[in-house]
């Protein structure tokens, strides 16, 4: 949870697929990024389609927001 965090914090955009050509549908663009993972000092490049990089945004803020809450209402927490 909190090394996808720091994962995305410190991710870059490196490049974008090129379109599909004239007369063809269009498909998800691939957007590739560098990651430094923790505890590496040589980053990975991933490649992903524009709505995984969204969903794993959306995910990792969840992933804070429920961190936080259970910070400030340790009663409240799932599992107590």
């Amino acid at each position: 949870m909190l090394i996808t965090a720091l994962m995305f914090a410190q991710a870059t955009t490196a490049a974008v697929a090129p379109g599909p050509a004239q007369g063809q549908t269009p498909t998800a663009k691939v957007e590739c990024r560098m990651i430094q993972e923790v505890g590496s000092r040589i980053p990975t490049r991933v490649c992903r389609l524009d709505k995984e990089w969204e969903l794993l945004a959306k995910d990792t803020q969840d992933d804070l927001n429920r961190s936080a809450n259970r910070r400030t209402n340790p009663g409240n927490s799932p599992g107590s």
